[in-house]
């Protein structure tokens, strides 16, 4: 038989150590149990932005180690023009004690290493032209990929159940193509109707894979970031090809009248 205590907050209580210890290992167990089994990465948030010449990281969770960490507003890092790609990055420090917390310093950094590394998370990569400003808003799936002045999650490091997975800007960006497309195979709009219930957070990557590779009647393998962002627009073409050429109903009713 097991105990389960929760602290009960209300006038007359006395605050002891014991609830205080008990509100902090419910929340840290819960964290950890919500995650547990989780690649690191991001979770949810950390979308890039830019701002009076700065690019800027809007607040979010990731997974790093065994720390589940959120990462706050006011993140910012200064952007040098050139014809090279960037990545934007978080990078994590060594945890250590300080007093009465445990400390992890995280940084906000742009590098042109494209590998990335350990205790290293990428948030996107771009290509920033002289005098021109980072969008993340896109007009269509396609433009998810364009090369310059233009925020690309296609490579970010997304936290996934068993493995990293992919940014939840390209899981959403093919949604609302496919939508807007029109399908016709119940496999499309089973996958679409699990990108709609993700609610900000991402799919697992063996999910993913298994949808492009069935779909487009391919043998099941590991594939990278950029070969999912490729087989999902292969999808989409297929849409298109196949919306523009399903015949129109022919009205039965139809009469030839000579006068």
């Amino acid at each position: 038989m097991a105990e389960i205590k929760i602290p009960v907050f209300e006038s007359g209580c006395v605050l002891t150590r014991e609830m205080l210890d008990l509100m902090e290992n419910m929340t840290l167990d819960l964290r950890s149990l919500l995650l547990d089994g989780f690649s690191d990465g991001i979770v949810s948030g950390c979308g890039a932005f830019m701002k009076d010449g700065v690019i800027a990281v809007g607040r979010g969770i990731v997974k790093i180690g065994n720390h589940v960490l959120f990462i706050p507003d006011g993140m910012e890092a200064t952007v040098t023009p050139g014809n090279e790609w960037h990545v934007l990055q978080l990078r994590f420090g060594t945890a250590y004690r300080e007093d009465n917390f445990l400390v992890r310093k995280v940084t906000l950094e742009i590098t042109n290493d494209l590998a990335g590394g350990a205790d290293v998370i990428e948030v996107c990569r771009f290509r920033l032209q002289g005098g021109a400003l980072l969008r993340n808003q896109y007009r269509d799936y396609q433009d998810l990929n364009t090369e310059y002045d233009t925020v690309n999650e296609i490579y970010a490091k997304w936290s996934g159940y068993g493995k990293e997975t992919i940014s939840t800007k390209v899981l959403e960006g093919f949604a609302k193509e496919a939508m807007r497309r029109g399908m016709q195979n119940p496999q499309d709009e089973c996958f679409v109707q699990m990108i709609l219930n993700l609610n900000g957070r991402s799919m697992t990557r063996d999910s993913i894979q298994f949808y492009v590779s069935s779909r487009l009647a391919r043998p099941y393998k590991e594939i990278t970031n950029m070969e999912i962002y490729t087989g999902l627009g292969e999808v989409l073409r297929q849409l298109r090809s196949t919306k523009e050429h399903v015949p129109g109903r022919q009205r039965d009713d139809r009469r030839i009248i000579v006068d």
